[in-house]
């Protein structure tokens, strides 16, 4: 084989690898984006979870307060929390397959990837007798774009770079 085959064949290999790496980073920001919305039967309460399961947002109407105690208006914002994150995760499980190879399981590896943060709510507001409390997303600005080198680096040179930068 002739030195330009062997380049042409690493100029495919480099650009497959940017096009899977552009795949992954369009499915990342679809994972972030997906966000979904449980209500009650009346239509009383509503609860808004993102990526994750982060709560996002709680509505509740202001006749809730008569209708619930308060012992039984936590329990339905709890369950209703718990019915948008299992959609949530359909949801992933869904994205997530589109990049995996077959036969893969997506829950498995969303299982394996997920943390469990608290998320405190925050916005709490008062706008026409309603109680509304937004955990939205907050300044997400995305990451700035990292050239990656396709330079062999070598981690002994990365320590000793790190150590007289000290």
């Amino acid at each position: 084989m002739a030195l330009t085959d062997h380049r042409t064949q690493v100029e495919e290999m480099i650009a497959d690898y940017r096009r899977s790496s552009q795949r992954l980073s369009e499915v990342d920001e679809e994972l972030a984006s997906i966000e979904e919305t449980a209500a009650d039967e009346r239509g009383d309460v509503s609860v808004t979870v993102g990526s994750g399961g982060a709560l996002r947002r709680v509505w509740l109407a202001e006749q809730v307060y008569r209708t619930h105690s308060p012992d039984e208006l936590g329990g339905l914002i709890v369950r209703l929390s718990a019915t948008a994150t299992a959609r949530i995760a359909e949801r992933t499980d869904a994205v997530l397959a589109t990049v995996l190879p077959s036969g893969s399981d997506p829950a498995a590896l969303r299982a394996d990837s997920t943390t469990t943060a608290a998320s405190a709510v925050t916005g709490v507001s008062v706008p026409d007798g309603s109680a509304v409390a937004d955990n939205g997303p907050r300044n997400s600005a995305a990451e700035p774009e990292q050239d990656e080198s396709l330079e062999p680096r070598s981690w002994l040179r990365d320590v000793g770079a790190a150590e007289r930068d000290r």
